[in-house]
C-alpha cells in the first residue's frame, strides 16, 4: 500500500471525511492514574486471562498493516491515510493493555513484550475477506464493530481495577467507535457502486465467525472465544448494526 507523508495523510483525510480525536497516550496516562489498584487476588486472575488475549490481538494489528503494506500496493491512497491514524491507535492500545498485564500479573513489560514478539500470522483463512480494498473496509468496520460492544462488556471489570483501568478502556473504545465510523464513511466514499455488496458479506463475515476456526495472529476476525464476548446474537446484530450504517 502507498505510504503517505504526514501532510498527505491529513489531506487524505480531510477529503474523505475521516475524523481524528485529540491524541491520547497509555504512558501518560498511567503516569498520572494507577494501572491498578485493586489488591483482590481473584479479579487480578480473571482480569489477567482477559488482558493477555487483548494484549496479544492488538499486538497483531502489526502483522495486518504490514501485510497490507506488502500486498496490495494499488489500493487507494485515502484508505492508506485512514490505516496510518488507526495503526498508531491500536499500537497506543497495545501499550496500555502490556502495562495493565503487568500490573495484575508483576510480568516485565519487555517479558511481556518478548512473548508477543513470538507470534506469527497466517491469513489463509481470512484472505477472502482481505483480497481487494472494498471487501477490507467491509470486514474492518463490523470488527471494530464487535470490538466496541466487547471493550464495553468489560467496563465494570476496569472499573473494580480502578480508575486509570476504568479511564483507559474508555478513550481505548472511543477509538475503536471512530474506527467503525471512519471505516463506514471510506466505503461510502468510494465504493458507493459496490453497496448492494454488503449484505452478501456481513454474511459470510458472520458466518465465518460462527464456525471458531483458530485465531491465527491476524488482528482481524479474532472472534475464536469466548460465547460472553461473541455469541451468535452479539455477532449478528454487529452484522446488522453495519449494514444500516452503509446501505442506508
Amino acid at each position: 500500500m502507498t505510504t503517505l507523508r504526514a501532510d498527505e495523510c491529513a489531506g487524505q483525510n480531510r477529503a474523505h471525511g475521516i475524523k481524528r480525536r485529540p491524541a491520547w497516550r497509555s504512558e501518560a496516562l498511567f503516569a498520572e492514574f494507577s494501572a491498578v489498584e485493586t489488591q483482590d487476588p481473584r479479579l487480578k486472575r480473571k482480569a489477567a486471562v482477559i488482558f493477555e488475549t487483548d494484549t496479544a490481538s492488538e499486538y497483531d494489528a502489526r502483522h495486518l498493516s504490514a501485510r497490507l503494506a506488502e500486498e496490495f500496493g494499488d489500493w487507494p491512497a485515502a484508505i492508506a491515510a485512514y490505516l496510518a491514524i488507526w495503526d498508531k491507535d491500536e499500537d497506543n492500545h497495545y501499550r496500555g493493555l502490556r502495562h495493565l498485564l503487568h500490573a495484575v500479573t508483576g510480568e516485565p513489560e519487555t517479558s511481556i513484550h518478548a512473548r508477543m514478539e513470538e507470534r506469527h500470522p497466517n491469513f489463509a483463512d481470512i484472505a477472502p475477506f482481505i483480497d481487494d480494498p472494498f471487501q477490507f473496509l467491509v470486514a474492518l468496520a463490523y470488527d471494530e464493530c464487535v470490538t466496541v460492544q466487547a471493550y464495553a462488556t468489560d467496563y465494570p471489570l476496569y472499573d473494580a481495577l480502578g480508575p486509570g483501568a476504568g479511564r483507559w478502556v474508555r478513550l481505548t473504545n472511543r477509538d475503536e467507535a471512530l474506527h467503525y465510523a471512519n471505516a463506514v464513511r471510506l466505503v461510502r466514499c468510494l465504493y458507493r457502486d459496490r453497496i448492494d455488496e454488503v449484505p452478501a458479506m456481513l454474511e459470510r463475515l458472520v458466518a465465518h465467525d460462527q464456525q471458531r476456526g483458530p485465531y491465527r495472529a491476524t488482528f482481524l476476525l479474532d472472534h475464536d472465544h469466548p460465547l460472553l464476548y461473541f455469541s451468535p446474537d452479539r455477532l449478528r446484530r454487529s452484522a446488522k448494526r453495519v449494514e444500516r450504517a452503509l446501505c442506508r
